[in-house]
């Protein structure tokens, strides 16, 4: 066994208080209770990459600030404990919910659970547990067999597979020579209480200490099981060997016996695969979750990991389909064998990106042919399995112009079984015939036909592209370049969805703001084969310059000749860099794990530094002070000092030399952001590449976002069903709705909960917002030219922006909220998109005047806009904002649902009633003001929070005086008497 360093630090918290934290959602939030079972179900001994994986975050580092993080929690709620700490004096936090042992030969942590946190988990998750052990369905079943050979995929794998075991990187013999031994000394041999400790050490003996294939602990487990109850071992081995059983039942029976002896021991699903192939290596692989994770991922297989039980046997199904298949052309296979090529499939970078190359030439080459002959296109998507044509039918049901003529032609095949040509022309037609212009002048037969085809196919691509990306930046030769990881990965659908028979990825390092700018390692597949080799970007000196390699197909492809270009454009490839170093200023970036390792650092970043760095995340990792600002509720000014303050102690932290300007000061912010600083709204701060990155992992890019539904919507706002399905109905046929009313209505309020209620999820990728004002420009909101160094450069808007994110995916809604709406100039701010936002021009696609490029605002984005109607200094809006826009009137609400909600509040009963009265009143007075009117009445929301630690009736005194009575001055501005009057009465 290779060296190791075992922490089992002791640590006085009982399996109670374990639960009562478990229970408390200010020490375990929800991400911390989805990692504890996730660890408990992994099968073996989890490390963090593979969990971070399973709760939706990217990486390790990710993973290991979460732990930090619940960590401290755990102190401040538990202060009298005394908590393990580092050598050099520090809390060791990931430390308190777990014991482990640092695997050297690995250079990973695989964690243990602290055995009274198992305990209580074990409650805590016992529903979850339970569902973990339940097999899946037949029609389950077949929808695996079905996935695995949905595509010649696998059949390209295992090709690949058997050409690499020729090469000498293979070094997998040691399985079949290892089985084979523990075969030959099981056969015949009776298992008792007398030789079951000779066979449970013989178990432990053959488990290689390099490529094992079980956690040397679980053996370990095993053996002390065995000596403490021999008899009940051998009776458990006999189960497992001989019962009839399902094989997840026999499996789980001797988990629970195993942990009825000690909850402290170790018996996963590697284990059992171990000791099955140990009988019988023909009939039984051995496995590890990593392999059956990748499957899952390789194959789209939707199976969710469950009990030890489960997952093998769910896991030797797929073996055995296997097997099964690859047996016609070799009946001598095992399961050993199908074993081998899944494990080596996902292990070795060869086969990896060798199949990648066969999948995605094979596309392009089908791509390439249906861009010459729709009618065989038509024929394929025809052909589609009905279950995902009737996904493609959800997906643009409800739409317009192309997305609707889409969704027709897939009711026409699901109605008729075909489609022609000339069906699809009068489709055409019929849709065309609605509207004004003409939606179908930017698209050909192909583009629209293309994400129908492609809706299926799109996230395996991403798969492959992914394998290719990693494969390059692992190449020993490059391993001192720090890359941006898993950028940029195109697809078919690049070139604003349209649709193409090309592919293309980009490697460039991390120093570089984008690939545009960057040299890059490029590899591209098409119909006309495969390219690869340096290549620069548009923006970079020597932009479109390159040395690039063409093989005509996939055959003539190997993982080889990629290295070997490679290698050998090197040179190039870095003296690109030195271009570019000469043309501008390259400020030194840290590196992302670097990134990681401070963001854990509570003593650099603090908590107000993770706001503002989140919300920029969130804004797509750049913004203007302004939008910051008016994202947070904050000054523009508000993060200068806060900036700064934190460079100065990355710097001291990192020892990064200081950046200086022209004029010898310092640049501070340079740090953190890439830009050239100007005192202007207009300067667009972006985050450094490496630091985005490692936040995406921090926060987590794909993150795990609230549930919100319509009944949550009905719950949080004082708004009926009847109405919340009106407004709804409007916003989804209109797409332009404006909710305009009084002050203190909820305006803001319920725009965004109207949003989250369609979305069916509080995520906030999909959701942006902003507030116009007067000087509010075009610039701001679509593109504009922008100083720099030497001239100018185009930047994008954050409408611009949401649109291309909306645009990139279309099998989503989004939604744009603009606060405020009638203060800004809408046709100067909207500039040609303002044609594009209406209902009936939506897909259409105009040039852009500043970037000559194609654009469109996409029929899934939705404009939600707010409106003040008691603001005199406001101009009438003009026609055509009223023509593009739904309107909807929010009038205050002191009604039923605002009662039973202030009582949640705890303000009584006469409180209640106090203010319901006054209110009134003065609504009353307002609404018949010949000056005024219902546009002017006070909302709701001035009374829906009490703060718990004020009195209700200073609360009520302070509203009334500070933000009740200002209202009355300026309404009645000309006539202070009648503020006089309503303040006597009331």
């Amino acid at each position: 066994m290779a060296e190791q360093t075992i922490y089992d630090t002791a640590l006085e918290i009982t399996k109670d208080q374990w639960l009562e934290m478990l229970r408390n959602e200010e020490v375990f939030q929800e991400r911390d209770r989805q990692m504890i079972l996730a660890i408990m179900q992994y099968d073996g001994r989890p490390h963090a990459t593979p969990i971070a994986h399973a709760i939706g975050l990217k990486g390790r580092g990710a993973l290991n600030l979460q732990v930090d993080r619940l960590g401290k929690r755990i102190m401040q709620y538990f202060p009298e404990i005394e908590y393990p700490k580092q050598d050099n004096g520090k809390d060791r936090t990931w430390h308190i919910p777990f014991l482990g042992e640092w695997q050297t030969d690995r250079n990973r942590f695989v964690w243990t659970l602290r055995p009274t946190l198992e305990q209580a988990a074990e409650i805590y998750f016992e529903e979850d547990l339970k569902e973990g052990k339940a097999m899946p369905s037949q029609t389950e079943y077949s929808e695996i067999r079905k996935k695995l050979f949905d595509s010649a995929y696998i059949d390209m794998a295992y090709g690949r597979y058997i050409k690499f075991k020729e090469n000498k990187l293979y070094d997998e013999a040691y399985k079949l020579e290892v089985l084979s031994r523990l075969n030959e000394f099981l056969r015949g041999q009776e298992i008792t209480d007398l030789t079951v400790m000779d066979i449970v050490k013989k178990f432990q003996k053959e488990n290689p200490s390099v490529g094992s294939f079980v956690h040397w602990s679980n053996t370990a487990d095993l053996v002390k099981f065995a000596e403490a109850k021999p008899e009940s071992v051998a009776a458990l081995l006999n189960q497992l060997y001989n019962s009839e059983a399902p094989i997840s039942e026999r499996i789980e029976k001797f988990r629970e016996e195993g942990k009825a002896f000690s909850s402290e021991i170790s018996l996963g699903a590697p284990l059992f695969g171990y000791l099955l192939a140990a009988k019988n290596y023909k009939e039984y692989p051995i496995y590890k979750q990593e392999v059956f994770t990748a499957i899952k991922a390789d194959y789209d297989i939707d199976f969710k990991l469950g009990a030890a039980g489960k997952n093998y046997e769910v896991y030797r199904y797929i073996c055995n389909l296997a097997l099964e298949h690859f047996k016609r052309d070799n009946p001598s296979l095992t399961a050993l064998d199908i074993q081998d090529f899944f494990y080596c499939a996902i292990t070795y970078d060869q086969i990896k990106v060798e199949a990648a190359m066969d999948y995605l030439f094979d596309l392009s080459t089908k791509l390439g042919e249906f861009e010459r002959d729709q009618e065989l296109m038509l024929q394929k998507i025809a052909d589609m399995d009905p279950e995902i044509l009737e996904k493609v039918s959800d997906q643009y049901r409800n739409n317009e112009k192309v997305n609707l003529i889409r969704h027709k032609i897939i009711e026409k095949i699901l109605e008729d079984g075909m489609i022609s040509l000339e069906d699809m022309e009068i489709i055409k037609q019929e849709i065309s015939q609605r509207y004004e212009t003409k939606i179908l002048n930017s698209w050909s037969d192909f583009s629209i036909l293309f994400q129908l085809y492609y809706f299926d196919k799109k996230k395996k691509v991403q798969i492959e592209l992914t394998k290719i990306h990693r494969a390059i930046r692992h190449f020993e030769e490059l391993r001192d370049l720090k890359f941006v990881e898993d950028k940029v990965l195109n697809g078919y659908s690049w070139n604003n969805q349209f649709g193409t028979s090309r592919c293309w990825l980009a490697v460039y390092q991390a120093e570089y703001a984008s690939h545009q700018v960057a040299p890059q390692l490029f590899v591209a597949v098409d119909p006309n084969g495969i390219e690869y080799g340096v290549y620069n970007g548009d923006d970079h000196p020597k932009g479109g310059q390159g040395n690039i390699a063409h093989v005509k197909n996939a055959e003539s492809f190997s993982y080889e000749d990629l290295q070997s270009k490679i290698i050998d454009v090197l040179d190039e490839f870095l003296r690109g860099s030195e271009v570019v170093s000469t043309e501008q200023t390259v400020i030194k970036e840290l590196t992302k794990d670097k990134w990681s390792e401070l963001l854990a650092d509570n003593n650099i970043f603090r908590e107000k530094d993770l706001v503002y760095l989140t919300k920029m995340y969130e804004l797509g990792g750049q913004a203007t002070a302004t939008q910051l600002g008016e994202a947070l509720g904050m000054s523009r000014n508000s993060f200068n000092l806060p900036v700064v303050n934190l460079a100065k102690r990355i710097k001291e932290e990192t020892g990064l030399e200081d950046v200086h300007r022209d004029d010898g000061s310092v640049c501070n912010w340079c740090v953190l952001f890439e830009g050239e600083y100007e005192d202007s709204n207009h300067f667009m701060w972006s985050l450094k590449p490496n630091l985005k990155e490692a936040l995406g992992e921090t926060i987590g890019e794909r993150q795990v976002y609230e549930t919100y539904s319509k009944d949550a919507f009905l719950e949080e706002v004082f708004i009926d069903e009847k109405t919340y399905d009106k407004i709804a109905s409007l916003l989804k046929y209109k797409k332009n709705i404006i909710f305009q009313g009084p002050p203190g209505v909820g305006k803001t309020f319920v725009s965004k909960r109207l949003a989250y209620s369609l979305m069916g999820t509080k995520d906030e990728s999909r959701v942006e917002m902003v507030q116009f004002h007067q000087n509010y420009s075009y610039e701001d909101f679509v593109m504009g030219f922008r100083p720099k160094e030497n001239g100018f450069s185009l930047q994008y808007g954050v409408f611009y922006d949401f649109c291309q994110r909306a645009l990139n995916n279309p099998e989503e809604d989004y939604y744009f909220v603009i606060d405020e709406i009638n203060r800004g100039n809408l046709s100067k701010i909207f500039g040609e998109l303002f044609m594009l936002i209406e209902r009936d021009k939506r897909d259409e696609f105009v040039t852009m005047g500043y970037s000559k490029q194609k654009f469109t605002v996409p029929s899934n984005l939705h404009l939600i806009g707010t409106m003040n109607t008691a603001d005199r200094s406001l101009a009438q809006l003009e026609v055509a904002l009223r023509r593009r826009f739904a309107f909807v009137t929010l009038e205050p609400a002191f009604n039923e649902k605002w009662r039973q909600h202030m009582i949640k509040e705890n303000v009584s009963a006469e409180m209640i009633s106090k203010i319901q009265h006054t209110v009134e009143k003065l609504n009353h007075e307002i609404i018949n003001d010949y000056q005024l009117g219902s546009g002017y009445a006070i909302g709701h929301s001035f009374f829906s929070a009490k703060p718990y630690d004020i009195s209700e009736h200073n609360w009520f005194d302070g509203i009334m005086s500070f933000e009740i009575l200002p209202l009355l001055e300026e309404y009645y501005f000309d006539r202070p008497e009648e503020v006089e009057r309503l303040t006597e009465e009331i």
